[in-house]
């Protein structure tokens, strides 16, 4: 009987255990964001599907792009619901013709945020945005 006995505090002890791991893990996936990286391609092929999303063009050379990736990702803590796509340019040798040609925009600042609407620029905001202006896009 005391053989049982001991079984089963270790059965309890180990499913403790085990539930209080599919908790945190649990947790950690509700709570956990970040940014979509997407290639240029498939920026390209979002853009021809007249998709409609939210998209940054920055450089992770950049520091204000770095910094403002940090921002970007403190919004989506808190706002689960909306999405954020990136498109790194560091590979590209002029990132400013290159945000200049795919979104048919005059401004080619590094980093920029543009709101696509049915594959079609709605709204374009320059440099990096504060907490309050990325939670302007999504209204």
């Amino acid at each position: 009987m005391g053989f049982l006995k001991k079984i089963w505090k270790e059965i309890s002890v180990f499913g403790l255990v085990f539930v209080i791991f599919i908790a945190l893990f649990a947790y950690r996936q509700a709570t956990h964001v970040e940014l979509t990286t997407i290639s240029k391609t498939k920026l390209v092929e979002k853009i021809k599907a007249k998709d409609s999303f939210v998209v940054v063009a920055g450089s992770d050379s950049d520091n204000t792009t770095l910094n403002y990736k940090d921002v970007c990702l403190k919004y989506l803590e808190k706002n689960h619901s909306d999405h954020i796509y990136y498109v790194n340019l560091a590979s590209e040798k002029d990132a400013t013709s290159y945000i200049q040609k795919t979104f048919k925009t005059d401004d080619g600042t590094v980093p920029s945020t543009f709101v696509i609407k049915n594959g079609k620029v709605k709204t374009q905001k320059s440099g990096a945005l504060s907490y309050y202006r990325i939670a302007e896009l999504f209204k």
